[in-house]
């Protein structure tokens, strides 16, 4: 009995050797953590200028204005097409951001802008929209899209909101290919 607690001592000191040595060697056998690859960069070849969205004259001459807009259309649709930007044109940038020179230009103007806050009609955003490429002859587009919501809620700029968000899908698909003339409606 009187080695029980030598015993003891020498199983815990072998314990903690065994433990420590361990832990040095899963230390020791760690590889370098791969780097991650750096995030890709804004350049002339993946990006597309879009300058502020402005507001046009619609097609009985009136002239539009922030006035006739209160859920802000151009910040909404400026956010929709970077959202749905697709592979060959990653990011969407503003006319001073750097690496660009030479990048294409997208330039638009809403042209029509219906918005009722009763939702009992539809809710219409019409833009006219250019593409200048370096090199290459400016592509045009024409744009329209409306929602109809026949039930009182009053979702006023959520409509707006969505109907800017499937118009940025209809130009980011667009981009892809973009085709003079073209009218992006869905159809």
């Amino acid at each position: 009995m009187t080695n029980y607690p030598f015993a003891a001592r020498i199983a815990a000191r072998l314990f903690f050797a065994v433990g420590t040595a361990a832990l040095l060697a899963a230390c020791g056998t760690r590889q370098p953590v791969a780097s991650e690859p750096p995030p890709q960069e804004a350049t002339a070849r993946n990006s597309v200028v879009m300058p502020a969205v402005t507001y046009g004259t619609t097609a009985k001459g009136r002239r539009l204005s922030r006035t006739d807009d209160p859920c802000d259309a151009p910040a909404s649709l400026r956010r929709a097409v970077q959202d749905r930007l697709k592979a060959s044109h990653e990011f969407l940038a503003a006319p001073s951001a750097a690496n660009i020179e030479g990048a294409s230009v997208l330039t638009m103007e809403i042209t029509d802008l219906l918005v009722n806050a009763d939702n009992s009609v539809p809710q219409i955003m019409q833009l006219s929209g250019k593409l200048e490429r370096r090199g290459q002859p400016t592509v045009r587009f024409a744009a329209r899209r409306n929602m109809s919501f026949f039930f009182v809620v009053d979702i006023y700029c959520g409509t707006a909101d969505g109907i800017a968000y499937v118009l940025g899908g209809d130009i980011a698909k667009w981009l892809q290919k973009p085709v003079d003339g073209a009218v992006l409606d869905g159809r």
